[in-house]
């Protein structure tokens, strides 16, 4: 089966269905070159590479965490899967099941936003069309607007992508943006249910980026900067005032 550029990278971005994704996979098991093609489409393969370079050449012997089963359309799954398939499995596994337990939805939302540097977003796909895509798809997801018209509009962003990821069975939507210089910024909302509690605004520095978290109206919000020193005022009055319920 022969599989097109726009196919391999709706793969990788988590929009395509299920059926075409398993097909992929099972290309990649059996076919080396094509391997390499996907990787070469992966935006985040260099990044993901870079950091497990850093890590001990010898994994320690640990004990993996149970298999979590993959949800359709799971685009961070799928592209650490990617990643992993290259050599880098073992290492991979380490990173994860030696990260403490604990952890909750923020604190995993800054170990992964921490791994983008500008060339992670450069060479993404923020045409209309392909955002007007991911935007459907995360709001399905989510269960509310994104407010997409503001988030366009944020000072010195640029809106790049909106990502569906999931914590614990709850819908985790990732929207990134790139600032003037080029850095990665990023603004994430979870559904947390009708029972969840509200949290006043709360700004802390977490995986080394600048970040501010609250929670209203059974939604958790965060967003995160790309350094410890980044300041988060504007951008944040704009969103708690816009995601007030």
């Amino acid at each position: 089966m022969k599989f097109s550029d726009e196919t391999l990278l709706a793969y990788l971005e988590g929009t395509l269905d299920e059926t075409q994704s398993r097909a992929i996979e099972a290309a990649v098991e059996e076919d080396s070159e094509f391997e390499r093609r996907l990787m070469a489409l992966d935006p985040f393969a260099p990044v993901i590479q870079k950091v497990f370079e850093t890590l001990p050449a010898e994994a320690p012997k640990i004990e993996l965490p149970e298999p979590v089963e993959q949800a359709p359309g799971g685009g961070v799954l799928r592209l650490f899967a990617v990643a992993a398939s290259v050599g880098a499995a073992a290492v991979a596994l380490t990173f994860w099941a030696t990260r403490p337990a604990d952890l909750g939805w923020a604190q995993q939302a800054a170990i992964y936003q921490s791994l983008y540097v500008p060339e992670t977003i450069a060479s993404l796909d923020s045409s209309e069309a392909s955002l007007n895509k991911q935007f459907e798809m995360a709001e399905a997801e989510l269960g509310r607007s994104l407010n997409r018209e503001t988030l366009e509009s944020l000072p010195g962003l640029e809106l790049k992508r909106a990502q569906v990821l999931s914590f614990k069975g709850k819908p985790l939507i990732q929207v990134v943006f790139a600032d003037e210089q080029g850095q990665p910024f990023a603004f994430c909302i979870i559904r947390q249910g009708p029972d969840a509690p509200p949290a006043e605004i709360k700004q802390a520095v977490l995986s080394g980026l600048a970040t501010a978290t609250w929670a209203q109206d059974g939604y958790g919000y965060m967003l995160l900067g790309s350094s410890p020193q980044t300041d988060l005022q504007s951008e944040l009055d704009v969103l708690t005032r816009t995601f007030a319920g």
